[in-house]
């Protein structure tokens, strides 16, 4: 049974649930270990198949085989060397087994027909034509052209693809990253090529037969056009490749009589050789790409592909052994360069220096990258390296200060100038081309800043110089650290890009700059309440910067700030919930607090702990009191006024008697709980009786009358006519040449081109100064700008693609959130005829700066995704949630009615029972506390570990079911096959959510923040916040959540053959970004550090924020550390050696932890030690 699952799955395309199937019914651990292996795509599984079969041949009595086991070595040592492309090694395996069908595979592509003829007619091949196998019968396509049977093409080509369409609807349809119909998809290609390959063969016999020349101009190009992805495997290239080469050969021979640079016209064997052996390089096939680079010996090429093949010869040198590096370094010094233009010359200096750095003669590599920028100074690869030399030539010299104490200050000096020289680098990189390669150098440039220290100095003038020239679309993704900046000494520079980007692009920072204003200001105005002197400093504050910055943004768009005013203005007073919501939040809010006291004490004697905790739980119930039923203050005789006295009438009396007359010293904490737990039902109650659904006109008229007519316009079509250098003439009519226009439309590109002069012309005149052209005046979805979206292109916004807001919905929802906050969402309609839903929720500011780095997070973690092969075979992404920031308390969500938390679908399922469960739990273990009464503390620990254990699981034996979520997800979709593909997707969105939880040190992921998307599948980061101890990230047992519930709805399968490939390779492919990752892990971890110690403390004005920066710094480096080392440590091991590996007693898979970091997540010891608000039993 479990041998027809796992072939059930392979045919579904999921190999990697496949090969875990079969190290499951192996028997011998290096069979595991060579699965896993080959599982990661590592080449070292052939070497560890080809030991295990050697010593299985070698009779010892200790390693004897079963059959199964020794064919399914077999059968991994077969598609592992198709990957190396050996198919005379193939054959010979294939003839000496007997194997027909692998004999007739090899036989067509080594070219060897009659070998392929002979194999047809044998019965295993008959059988499978009669069984409708297509690639045998695609097999019989080759050997008819080959013959020149091209009438029976026709005939054969119909019935291939009959086959091919009959297991197309064997099939489950067509589903959201499935990986179920790539094979087919191939199959198609290749049939669709051997029909074009039969009217090649006619065209080319007809013309050599005349002694004419055919056009195969068309033909060629559509082939070039029509290549596999980079991420497919090398075998998939060599079904496409292999037969071109033949086709390629055929085209040679017939018009030999013509000359060869002729010839060289009807073929395309230099590009295909070359992209093939591309392809094979960046997979690490490097025996491949060389094999396919050395097939060109033999043919006419010209200047460019000869520079290409070289260059790819070149670049398969870059290797950590000494010889090959040192052979790279001669091939390019005995290279002549007077063929090449200046940009291929400046890419031969750049391997040139990049083989000195390797062999650490960083000067001449200084020199040789010098001279790559000279010859062409627009060549942004040459500046990028540089700067990475520079920077590491920075790192070099600050080790050497470290251990020279003497001539530190020389050594400190020259560091500084190395950076400067980065920086400077890094900018003209992309300035010369802003593509995602040298982009991803900007946070390093935000990172060198610091270096600087107090004072403004030589790093922040060049990065103010440098900066000013370069586009301002680059710097969105970085907005909340370009804010975060103005409060620091590189605040003037900041504030210059800042000015650009409300220029030409205000609704990417509006909203950020608008909450960061008004933070600061209230900040500074508490200041200035608390001490009487003015500041002295000649340095504008961040709030100064700030409000000057919205000043440009109303007077570059006023059209455009009126309205957005005019909409969030109504947003933050008309749709602010209610003070029973607001109250009852924090009421939530203080239970859980309350209840976790028991939870974090019970395994200390003291009670210093507890007494603190339920002074600051006291100190807060004062708080609320002050904030909630004190109502002179800013209170006027409106319907507010009159809405707080009616709240106060009914509530002020409660509150004063049950938590501000109560003595804090006499008072324990099951009483607190308790009584908290009445408001919460009180609370909820009254809230119960407002109704969920309302009408938008009677909350906000004037957003019920809202409407606008969005332009229809293309890509560029109204360019921004800024004065800045970012934004120049030449810059606006010249942007045009973008990736999305660089399609082979040359008539429709000068239409475009012309009609884009004429619009943005006239766009000009629309508003004050010319910043409102390109329909800037319209207002879009909030959302649409990096990092909150992210797509494969991830090129320059184009806002006139945007959607735009049409109007609001008439319909305004009431609903409840997964902090239990009840608030309002509301509806807007988009251009595009789509409606966005988005939740008005209050927060502190530090929340509303976390969700901003955690889309950032998710963001970066997308385009590691995105440039990593393993992770694109397996369709990994990592969207980011749209959060943004209205106020500096407030936030708007986006939100879907699809969107489900685990603790609603449970609520749903089981009831208000559930409710019940923590406070059982609570009450159990309290009772078993004072049952012990006075023993030893480790006798005392042991016992409540044991206590919490059984508690634990009664409770998941008798009160929880572990199928709840399982049951859910079969209501909400009942087909089996989008349930299957639901699974797929939602497990390995899953893994990369457990990972960032993983490194990120996120451990609250209690029921109501575990929210998905059950359309779709995938997980959201709501409220995704790392846990400090005093500034620190600390390990915790519990790596991420996996209760119960998940497991059982993933199910073994998914959880050993999705769940855990996906967070190891999601892990590998943000470990190989390391040296790129660590800047913007200093950004992120520096900011999150700052803003969760304001939090903590007191309101502090920009220079106490510079100097407890500086103080909390070397915690900020501990905890990049700890990301980075989380990182490395659930990537795949290093294997030295496979082929010895795999023949001892035990040897461990290459994704051990991530295994034992599962077996962690799912211990049921682990999770009854978990607080009572993670209700772990879920």
């Amino acid at each position: 049974l479990i041998k027809a699952i796992r072939q059930c799955y392979e045919s579904l395309g999921d190999r990697d649930v496949s090969i875990y199937i079969s190290s499951v019914i192996s028997s011998f651990p290096g069979t595991k270990f060579a699965l896993s292996l080959e599982m990661y795509d590592l080449n070292d599984s052939t070497d560890a198949y080809l030991s295990l079969i050697d010593r299985a041949d070698g009779g010892h009595a200790d390693f004897l085989p079963t059959e199964c086991e020794m064919v399914l070595w077999e059968e991994r040592w077969i598609e592992a060397h198709k990957e190396l492309s050996q198919w005379a090694l193939i054959d010979e395996f294939a003839s000496s087994t007997g194997n027909t069908n692998l004999m007739l595979e090899c036989a067509w592509k080594t070219n060897n027909w009659e070998k392929a003829k002979c194999c047809l007619s044998s019965p295993s091949v008959v059988a499978s034509l009669e069984e409708g196998d297509p690639l045998t019968k695609m097999t019989e396509i080759y050997l008819a052209i080959h013959e020149g049977n091209l009438e029976e093409v026709e005939n054969l080509h119909a019935q291939t693809a009959q086959l091919c369409l009959h297991q197309w609807k064997l099939l489950p349809s067509v589903g959201l990253r499935t990986k179920s119909h790539i094979s087919l998809f191939q199959q198609f290609q290749r049939l669709v090529e051997l029909r074009e390959t039969s009217q090649i063969m006619v065209e080319t016999s007809s013309h050599s037969a005349r002694r004419t020349i055919p056009d195969l101009k068309l033909l060629l190009g559509s082939w070039r056009q029509r290549l596999p992805n980079s991420f497919e495997r090398v075998s998939d290239w060599n079904d496409i490749f292999l037969w071109r080469f033949q086709i390629f050969d055929a085209i040679t021979t017939n018009f030999s009589w013509a000359d060869p640079n002729t010839v060289t016209t009807l073929h395309d064997r230099p590009f295909a050789c070359i992209s093939l052996g591309r392809t094979a390089r960046k997979q690490g096939l490097t025996e491949v790409a060389a094999f396919s680079l050395n097939s060109l010996t033999d043919c006419t090429i010209d200047v460019e592909y000869a520079f290409l093949k070289l260059r790819e010869q070149v670049v398969s040198l870059q290797t950590s052994s000494v010889e090959s590096l040192k052979g790279g370094l001669n091939l390019v010094n005995s290279t002549n360069l007077s063929f090449f233009d200046s940009l291929q010359k400046a890419e031969m200096f750049r391997l040139k220096a990049y083989f000195f750095n390797a062999l650490n003669e960083k000067p001449k590599s200084n020199q040789a990258y010098c001279h790559a920028v000279q010859i062409c100074p627009t060549y942004a690869r040459a500046w990028m390296d540089w700067g990475r030399l520079c920077a590491s030539l920075s790192d070099d010299t600050r080790k050497q200060a470290r251990g020279q104490k003497a001539d530190s200050k020389d050594l400190t000096k020259k560091t500084g100038l190395y950076l400067v020289q980065a920086m400077g680098c890094f900018l003209e990189a992309v300035r010369c081309d802003p593509n995602e390669q040298t982009r991803d150098h900007i946070p390093y440039c935000l990172s060198m800043l610091t270096n600087d220290g107090p004072s403004y100095g030589n790093l922040c003038r060049t990065f103010e110089t440098r900066s000013a020239v370069l586009p301002s679309w680059v710097w969105l993704p970085w907005i909340p650290q370009l804010l975060s900046s103005l409060c620091r000494v590189e605040a003037r520079a900041m504030k210059a890009i800042l000015v650009g980007i409300l220029k030409d692009h205000p609704q990417a920072l509006y909203y950020s700059l608008r909450s960061f204003y008004l933070e600061r200001r209230d900040i500074e105005r508490s200041k200035s309440q608390k001490s009487s002197s003015p500041n002295d400093d000649d340095a504008p504050s961040s709030s100064r910067l700030a409000e000057e910055l919205m000043s440009n943004l109303r007077k570059a768009h006023p059209i455009l700030w009126l309205k957005l005013e005019h909409i969030l203005e109504d947003l933050i007073v008309r749709f602010r919930p209610s003070y029973e919501a607001e109250l009852l939040h924090s009421v939530v809010a203080l239970h859980q607090k309350a209840s976790m006291i028991s939870d974090h004490e019970a395994n200390r004697d003291g009670s210093t702990g507890r007494s603190g905790q339920l002074e600051a739980c006291t100190k807060t119930l004062g708080m609320l009191g002050m904030k909630f039923f004190n109502f002179n203050r800013e209170r006027s005789e409106s319907s507010s006024s009159q809405k707080s006295a009616r709240f106060q009438a009914k509530y002020a009396s409660l509150f004063t008697r049950d938590f501000l007359e109560m003595n804090s010293t006499g008072s324990n904490r099951d009483n607190l709980v308790d009584k908290l737990q009445k408001w919460k039902v009180m609370l909820e109650l009254g809230i119960s009786h407002v109704p969920d659904k309302s009408n938008l006109q009677e909350v906000s008229p004037s957003l019920s009358w809202f409407s606008s007519q969005a332009p229809d316009l293309w890509a560029g079509a109204c360019e921004s006519k800024s004065l800045s250098l970012s934004n120049s003439r030449h810059d606006a009519l010249t942007s045009l040449d973008n990736a999305l226009f660089k399609a082979k439309r040359s008539s429709a590109l000068a239409a475009a081109k012309t009609n884009a002069q004429a619009v943005s012309v006239a766009a000009n005149s629309e508003g004050l100064g010319g910043h409102t052209g390109g329909g800037a005046a319209m207002i879009e979805i909030p959302g649409q700008y990096a990092p909150t979206s992210s797509s494969v292109l991830d090129s320059r916004p184009f806002p006139e693609l945007h959607v735009k807001l049409v109007k609001f919905h008439q319909t305004l929802e009431l609903t409840s959130t997964s902090t239990k906050q009840h608030v309002h969402r509301i509806t807007m309609i988009g251009s595009d005829g789509k409606t966005y839903r988005f939740l008005l929720q209050l927060a502190i500011p530090y929340w509303i700066r976390t969700d901003e780095r955690s889309a950032q997070v998710q963001y970066v973690m997308e385009k590691a995704l995105r440039r990593d092969i393993r992770a694109r075979r397996r369709f990994l992404t990592s969207k980011p949630s749209v959060v943004i920031p209205v106020a500096q308390r407030m936030r708007m969500s986006a939100n879907e009615t699809s969107h489900q938390s685990l603790d609603s679908i449970f609520r749903h399922v089981q009831g208000p029972k559930i409710n019940k469960l923590t406070s059982y739990f609570q009450e159990k273990v309290t009772s078993h506390l004072r049952d012990l009464g006075d023993i030893q503390e480790a006798k005392k620990d042991q016992a409540m570990k044991d206590a919490k254990l059984k508690i634990y699981q009664d409770i998941c034996n008798k009160l929880v079911l572990p199928n709840i979520l399982s049951k859910f997800m079969m209501e909400t979709i009942p087909s089996a096959e989008r349930l299957f593909q639901f699974r797929h997707v939602f497990t390995s969105q899953l893994a990369a959510n457990s990972l960032l939880q993983y490194a990120f040190a996120v451990v609250e992921r209690t029921p109501n923040r575990f929210v998905f998307c059950n359309s779709t599948g995938k997980i959201l980061s709501q409220d995704f916040r790392s846990q400090y101890n005093h500034g620190l990230l600390e390990k915790h047992n519990l790596p991420f959540r996996m209760t119960r519930n998940i497991t059982e709805f993933i199910g073994p399968f998914l959880l050993e053959g999705v769940f855990v490939p996906s967070f190891t390779i999601v892990s590998s492919a943000m470990h190989s970004k390391r040296s790129v990752l660590e800047p913007i892990l200093h950004l992120l971890l520096r900011d999150d550090v700052m803003s969760w110690y304001i939090s903590k403390s007191s309101a502090k004005n920009d220079q106490k924020i510079q100097e407890a920066e500086r103080q909390l710094s070397d915690r900020v480096w501990s905890n990049i550390r700890f990301v980075q080392d989380r990182f490395e440590e659930c990537s795949p091991r290093d294997v030295t050696d496979a082929a010895v590996e795999a023949v001892k007693s035990k040897p461990d898979p290459i994704d051990i932890k991530v295994r034992s970091l599962v077996d962690a997540a799912t211990s049921a010891e682990k999770l009854s030690m978990m607080p009572s608000a993670y209700q772990a039993w879920l």
